[in-house]
């Protein structure tokens, strides 16, 4: 008589430490099979919560983990999970699963990882109906697994940082205690490599006191350049921790105080003409994005428009010389050069009647920290970048109300916290 053959196991499925497969069981029209595990006889029992060898078995319960897919096919691990005294805990508790995830035990840790390299390409609502798994589930999932990333996350050597923040939540959701600067986080990008490192919770000075601190004092005093925007908060950050870093002021905040103030000698033009006469139609609110457009960046209708107020107003014939002339400035070859067209600016503005351009140019010619832009030549131009990607990550999502997740997700994304980086060990 012959022997009875023996179940062939596929190697893939012989991964699940302290039990083998006894069965498999396949349901073709669905595409569905079930892996039936058996505990192996020298088995050791653990207790769940604080890891301590457990004594006599007091009960069992069936249980059913999803587990990867095969050949596109849906797994689903099944096996008795045993009730066991721990004298530690002097309680009776379920044995700890090496291979199920710690938040669920209705995934195995091998999927937990998949859903979140998934996240890593898409969303966490497209993953869970790729995996046929809840969403809220694979939001406990992703987040599990981020913060396990999290813990053996280094910080890479950085010398130059850009600093800015990013609108993070509504008024709606400030807590008790809280102000409006609570409702952003501070963004941290190494402006060389491009790459988001940290991101803390607000836009006051403890945020960035907390990447410094974070970092070390020998780390922070390898910082050469900070570029940021005029909030004075993130500047005593630096100045305190990082006395040594030379702190610039961005271009393209610069440039938007810029455009806030020639919109506002727009409007009180505006209210010196006559709003329903052709100029008023001309210079009304609906056209004020026009004005403020870079000569190279409008069409030929813009221009056409443009050239008309020119013609017809003479304040704003200069306030459009003086645009132009204060964006070119920042191709300055020197610092030199660019003192002597920030001049011109100053006096045009003071001839035009500009005040509130004129003004707003006194109030920076002075700062060293806007002079320091023309020698080091950093911008938060690759946090802006990053800013519009953080927000589009916010959308996909429908918003974020854990913002420990939502941190986490930037660092993912946007930064080093994936599958990709070389930064970190699992």
């Amino acid at each position: 008589m012959e022997p009875k053959a023996e179940l062939y196991i596929p190697q893939v499925f012989r991964n699940f430490q302290g039990f083998q497969v006894k069965d498999i069981k396949e349901w073709r029209e669905t595409e569905h099979m079930e892996l039936v595990l058996e505990a192996t006889p020298d088995k050791e029992h653990f207790c769940s919560i604080c890891g301590c060898n457990q004594l006599g078995m007091d009960g069992r319960y069936w249980l059913k983990s999803n587990h990867l897919r095969i050949m596109g096919w849906t797994v689903t691990v099944c096996f008795w999970r045993e009730k066991r005294y721990c004298p530690n805990c002097d309680k009776v508790r379920s044995e700890a699963i090496d291979f199920i995830c710690d938040t669920t035990p209705h995934i195995t840790e091998e999927l937990a990882w998949w859903i979140t390299r998934l996240t890593e390409i898409t969303s966490v609502l497209a993953v869970s109906v790729l995996e046929s798994i809840d969403k809220k589930t694979c939001y406990r999932v992703d987040k599990y697994i981020l913060r396990r990333l999290l813990q053996d996350y280094s910080i890479p050597k950085i010398t130059s940082i850009s600093v800015d923040e990013v609108y993070a939540r509504g008024p709606k959701q400030l807590k008790e205690g809280e102000d409006r600067d609570d409702l952003f986080l501070t963004v941290i990008v190494d402006s060389k490599t491009h790459k988001v490192i940290w991101v803390s919770t607000s836009r006051k000075q403890k945020a960035l006191d907390e990447f410094f601190i974070l970092i070390g004092k020998e780390a922070c005093s390898q910082i050469k350049v900070v570029a940021t925007d005029q909030h004075a908060s993130y500047a005593a950050s630096v100045e305190m921790y990082a006395p040594q870093a030379v702190i610039v002021w961005d271009r393209f905040h610069l440039t938007q105080k810029f455009n806030e103030a020639l919109n506002e000698d727009r409007k009180e033009e505006l209210k010196n003409i006559d709003p329903e006469g052709q100029m008023g139609d001309l210079m009304n609110g609906k056209y004020r994005y026009l004005f403020l457009k870079k000569q190279n960046q409008r069409t030929e209708d813009d221009i056409l428009h443009i050239n008309e107020v020119c013609k017809l107003n003479e304040k704003m014939s200069k306030m459009e010389i003086i645009k132009e002339y204060f964006h070119k400035m920042f191709d300055s070859r020197d610092v030199g050069d660019a003192r002597v067209m920030l001049a011109e600016c100053y006096e045009w503005a003071w001839d035009a009647k500009a005040h509130n351009i004129w003004h707003w140019i006194n109030s920076i010619r002075n700062e060293q920290r806007f002079w320091n832009y023309f020698e080091y030549r950093v911008t938060t131009g690759v946090s802006e970048g990053l800013n519009r990607a953080i927000k589009g990550l916010k959308w996909q999502a429908y918003g974020y109300k854990d913002m420990d997740y939502f941190k986490l997700k930037i660092l993912q994304k946007c930064g080093y916290l994936n599958s990709k980086s070389r930064h970190i060990t699992v």
